[in-house]
């Protein structure tokens, strides 16, 4: 069956007032070499980690003059098995609680910014973007500075379990100090999550 979700295209989406823009960067696409060189970056200078895979698709937020500040990742569920389900005893959609589609999964990592304040930016703008997309589910793993940004922002995901390195084997070794910041597998709606930014203030 033909999947009913939109694939994403590179274009930039600008909400109405705002200057920064985010931008979607699928496959092989023009300056995405860019955007994971500032998650490599970042990841390095943070953790030590030496990133060597990324998403199917990454975005990159924008400032008004144009430069990149901050970027993530995104895996749909539908396309096979997502990172963060090697941490997991059986598939995302059956840890929810609720009955879900795996087409309305997707895997939201790589998170990063190159200035502070860009991150939170970076996720009030995804979210959305997600949401147009056809997705009702996030699911990511957040070290503990990222679950008290999301705290910040009104986020109460749903933990599914805990990031164990020991599942990477040899590989857990390119991941610097990343497992040191106790990492956790949760999942959110994203309705649920818009509504927080909208009520709040955010820009959605």
């Amino acid at each position: 069956m033909p999947s009913m979700l939109r694939e994403p295209v590179m274009s930039f989406v600008q909400r109405p007032g705002a200057e920064s823009r985010l931008r979607v960067y699928p496959g092989d696409a023009g300056g995405r070499p860019e955007v994971e060189a500032l998650v490599r970056r970042v990841y390095r200078e943070r953790y030590e980690a030496e990133l060597r895979e990324f998403a199917p698709a990454m975005v990159g937020l924008h400032d008004g003059a144009g430069e990149l500040v901050a970027a993530a990742g995104y895996r749909p569920a539908r396309d096979g098995a997502l990172f963060l389900e090697r941490y997991l005893g059986a598939p995302v959609e059956q840890l929810l609680g609720e009955p879900v589609a795996r087409e309305r999964i997707v895997e939201v990592g790589h998170l990063a910014a190159a200035r502070a304040g860009e991150g939170r930016r970076l996720i009030t703008r995804i979210g959305p973007h997600l949401a147009e997309q056809g997705y009702d589910w996030v699911v990511c793993t957040l070290t503990v500075e990222l679950r008290h940004l999301f705290v910040r922002l009104g986020i109460a995901p749903v933990t599914l379990g805990v990031a164990d390195p020991a599942v990477l084997g040899a590989d857990a070794v390119r991941w610097g100090t990343y497992y040191d910041h106790r990492p956790l597998v949760l999942a959110g709606r994203l309705d649920a999550a818009i509504a927080r930014f909208r009520r709040r203030g955010g820009t959605v």
